[in-house]
């Protein structure tokens, strides 16, 4: 008979970077649940300059998803708020994909290269009503995807 050691020696592990939670994150994640029914078509609209829908892939299924981010347009690309934290599926499909399509003001825009961004560097572009809310909410994590094309649907 053979019995599996596990080693819980600290140095064979990769360092895993310290994640600060979204100071309401689990308020905020199950009101986002309650409500994805109407924001949801809300979202990537022509007049809706606040929400955006990220169009993504999963990484083991390949199954076609939407999910509505708070997004703003830069000169290259979007910054997109991490409001329930980079843990989030639409976020690690894109990173695994290395890129997706945003729905913003009725476009579809390819992107690739999510990178996250310090608030800082993000928080300038959005409004000031929503950096307002950002800081309330304690969102610090933020992530810059560039253009790739512009594609019309």
């Amino acid at each position: 008979m053979t019995a599996r050691i596990r080693s819980t020696n600290a140095a064979n592990r990769p360092a895993e970077t310290a994640v600060k939670q979204p100071r309401f994150g689990g308020i905020l994640w199950r009101f986002s649940r309650r409500t994805s029914g109407w924001a949801s078509p809300l979202a990537g609209r022509r007049w809706n300059p606040i929400f955006a829908m990220v169009l993504h892939r999963g990484r083991r299924s390949g199954r076609a998803y939407q999910t509505p981010v708070a997004a703003r347009r830069v000169a290259d690309g979007f910054i997109i708020s991490l409001a329930f934290g980079a843990q989030v599926d639409w976020h690690r499909n894109l990173e695994a994909a290395g890129g997706g399509v945003i729905r913003w003001r009725g476009r579809d825009y390819d992107v690739s290269g999510p990178e996250m961004i310090d608030a800082d560097e993000a928080l300038p572009a959005f409004d000031p009503v929503q950096r307002l809310f950002l800081r309330l909410a304690g969102i610090d994590g933020y992530i810059r995807v560039r253009h790739a094309a512009v594609v019309t649907r």
